[in-house]
């Protein structure tokens, strides 16, 4: 699987400046993994599905699971949740829960695409890159 992903990122780095092939691999990154871990259970059977759409001017990618998807209200253990001026609240969380370090992955995913948009399930994401000129 990670020699076709790897594939699949190198047809669409060509051309593309390095910070732009950065932001855009850590994010695919960050949300191909939530849906692997969550929506997939980690089960090898249960398969997750990857698109992309290269225009002149943007970069679409669309990573759907298998899973019932999540109540974004209720991901206390994740860093969007953490309150303001607690940017470490989700740890503690997290450890309560005996979940292995982490939590950062939609905080960062926002911080790196222009667009970030989820079905009405959140079992799918779509995200948008816009590429200048």
């Amino acid at each position: 699987m990670a020699g076709r992903i790897q594939a699949f990122m190198m047809q669409l780095d060509a051309n593309l400046p390095e910070d732009v092939r950065e932001s855009i691999g850590q994010a695919f990154r960050e949300l191909l993994c939530n849906a692997v871990e969550w929506g997939g259970k980690l089960d090898p059977t249960r398969h997750v599905r990857i698109s992309c759409l290269r225009a002149k001017r943007m970069l679409l990618y669309r990573i759907a699971d298998p899973g019932e998807g999540f109540d974004i209200e209720r991901l206390s253990h994740a860093a969007i949740s953490n309150p303001e001026g607690d940017p470490l609240q989700h740890h503690l969380v997290r450890e309560e829960k005996g979940l292995r370090p982490g939590g950062l992955g939609l905080a960062i995913t926002r911080t790196l695409v222009d667009e970030l948009i989820y079905n009405e399930a959140r079992n799918e994401v779509v995200f948008v890159k816009y590429l200048d000129g």
